[in-house]
């Protein structure tokens, strides 16, 4: 048994995942259905990835980046709120992942579902990114207030 200080706090945790998603579900329909397709496309993707044995390893790298990614951004939110800078994990964990996926690139062509779905995953991981690098840089220029209106 782990002593009580060691214990995950579920009730925290439920609550960081729940004012996340509740910040999320403030933003305009768009942006609320761009975080469903990322999310789905970080976790399932490199699912997939794992069936086939020539993408194994990347599917493994993808998976546990995906995983770490969670986890920070939770945290990350919980501090930060919703503001511009809420994406910097986003780019702390993804960018190296890319340089990963470029110098592992004539393995992920060779076979024509793998690489579709790794397309797919790359593109959705760029796109983010250029919106979170705007964002941060807008952020350190004075940008700091909360991107979730208070309604009254």
């Amino acid at each position: 048994m782990l002593p009580p200080n060691a214990r995950l706090n579920l009730g925290k945790t439920m609550d960081m995942i729940t004012n996340f998603i509740s910040d999320v579900l403030a933003q305009p329909i768009v942006v609320q259905l761009w975080v469903v397709w990322m999310i789905a496309a970080i976790f399932i993707v490199p699912g997939l990835l794992l069936r086939y044995e020539s993408s194994r390893r990347e599917g493994k790298v993808m998976f546990a980046s995906s995983i770490v990614l969670s986890i920070l951004m939770l945290l990350w939110h919980s501090q930060v709120g919703y503001t511009r800078i809420v994406g910097l994990p986003h780019i702390l964990i993804w960018t190296p992942l890319l340089v990963y996926l470029y110098s592992r690139r004539t393995n992920l062509a060779s076979s024509s579902p793998v690489h579709l779905m790794t397309v797919a995953f790359v593109l959705t991981i760029v796109v983010s990114l250029a919106f979170d690098c705007a964002d941060v840089i807008r952020y350190i220029l004075g940008e700091r207030a909360s991107r979730v209106s208070v309604a009254g």
